[in-house]
């Protein structure tokens, strides 16, 4: 993890809103200047997201009639390996979406153009946003490439009315995933049903490893070293055969065939009670839950105590090699800073780090209760708690999959949780070497 902050967004809307008046954040710093010409803008996303983003495109172009957006947009993986070799043919997209997880990379290549200049000339506003958000995300090197436009943090999602009547209570903000382990122990007794299980198995989420191990004092990442002792991951994977073992959480083989989209998983089939998820997550889990009347999933803070929250965020960042800079920092800029547009997209990128933009979205008649709830639920943390912007080393990204695969063997019985831990251990090392 790179230069972690801690903020409180409530202070930093108090302060900006002294500084800044009433006014904050809804011109944008380019409206006097001629912005015309093409822009090339790849992103990835769903269907939904995809409609919001030309949403965003349309209002732009309506705003700068003589200037286009070229719209490149994918999937998740087919992204990135497509910016990855636009950016060795020195052909990057004008503006290609960035990633918290995988930013480093693009930066450390140098095919991203530091925004600085743009922001201290006025083309791109940033008064509006937490200064913390925005240093959160400044490369080691001084230079900031991106900008967040989303942010997304994990919750700990969990189906009350299914889980009342077990006499257990409710989840705290606090609590650790060994809190959530006895809590499942105690809602098993009482659940009459034995193929419906408290928990969804999470063993194999290194996501949800690092809440554990910051509920330790540790992280996945400490500069050029791991961040967590080979301890803590041992005890991580014994704590989720535990649980496994108990009938917590279905078994390995069944949770090895869980579908991965939200609205298929075991906890919207009503097969598990809770789990740990993106909050961006939460209303395509209770539609799920809503077309079978499966019960309502409630969201507290994810697993790792008194910690500050960890948060991600999808970005906006301008290639080095982009011919047309000027339209390029004002399409950042609109996205950022324009009301209507802002209010029209309602977050489906994540939370707009926008204070204003935040709370037109609360006001506003058509945002769904959900994405009023996320926002809220955010600020709270945020005051609460502290965010810490979890931006990851390069060449860091495979380990997610190498966790799953470590866990899986300890979970089927073909290697000792110690063993799997210093293999991992080594594997973040080498990892951190070679990025």
């Amino acid at each position: 993890m790179k230069r972690p902050v801690t903020m409180s967004l409530m202070t930093s809307m108090a302060v900006l809103t002294i500084a800044c008046g009433t006014g904050l954040g809804l011109g944008t710093g380019v409206q006097a200047q001629e912005i015309d010409g093409e822009v090339s803008f790849a992103w990835w996303g769903s269907e939904g997201r995809n409609r919001a983003v030309y949403g965003m495109i349309k209002s732009f172009e309506e705003t700068y009639p003589e200037a286009k957006i070229l719209p490149q947009p994918t999937d998740f993986l087919r992204h990135w390996d497509r910016v990855t070799v636009q950016a060795a043919a020195g052909h990057l997209p004008c503006v290609p979406m960035m990633q918290t997880r995988y930013q480093t990379r693009y930066e450390n290549l140098g095919v991203l153009l530091p925004l600085d200049d743009l922001i201290k000339e006025g083309k791109i506003d940033i008064s509006a946003i937490p200064e913390d958000v925005v240093e959160g995300h400044r490369n080691a090197d001084g230079n900031l490439y991106v900008l967040p436009v989303g942010l997304w943090f994990e919750t700990f999602q969990y189906n009350w009315p299914k889980l009342e009547p077990t006499g257990v209570k409710e989840p705290a903000n606090d609590w650790t995933y060994e809190d959530y382990i006895e809590w499942a122990a105690e809602a098993r007794q009482k659940l009459e049903d034995e193929d419906i299980y408290p928990l969804t198995q999470l063993g194999g989420e290194i996501l949800q490893f690092q809440q554990y191990a910051q509920g330790r004092g540790e992280d996945l990442f400490d500069g050029d070293k791991p961040g967590f002792r080979t301890e803590t991951l041992a005890d991580w994977f014994e704590l989720w055969n535990r649980a496994r073992e108990e009938r917590l959480t279905p078994n390995m083989a069944m949770s090895a065939e869980e579908p991965s989209a939200t609205v298929q998983s075991f906890m919207a089939q009503g097969i598990t009670l809770s789990r740990t998820g993106g909050d961006i997550t939460a209303s395509e889990l209770q539609s799920a839950l809503d077309a079978v009347d499966g019960g309502f999933a409630l969201q507290v803070k994810p697993p790792n105590g008194n910690n500050p929250l960890t948060s991600g965020s999808n970005s906006l960042s301008i290639s080095a090699n982009c011919d047309n800079v000027d339209a390029s920092a004002a399409f950042v800029d609109f996205w950022l800073n324009d009301k209507d547009a802002g209010v029209e997209m309602q977050s489906r990128v994540g939370l707009t780090p926008t204070v204003t933009l935040l709370d037109a979205q609360v006001v506003d008649p058509a945002s769904p209760p959900t994405l009023v709830d996320r926002i809220k639920m955010y600020k709270g943390f945020a005051d609460t708690y502290g965010v810490n912007i979890d931006v990851w080393p390069d060449n860091t990204q495979h380990l997610i999959n190498e966790f799953t695969n470590l866990y899986e063997q300890v979970g089927f019985g073909q290697m000792e949780a110690e063993e799997a831990a210093n293999l991992f251990v080594e594997d973040v090392q080498r990892a951190l070497n070679e990025g």
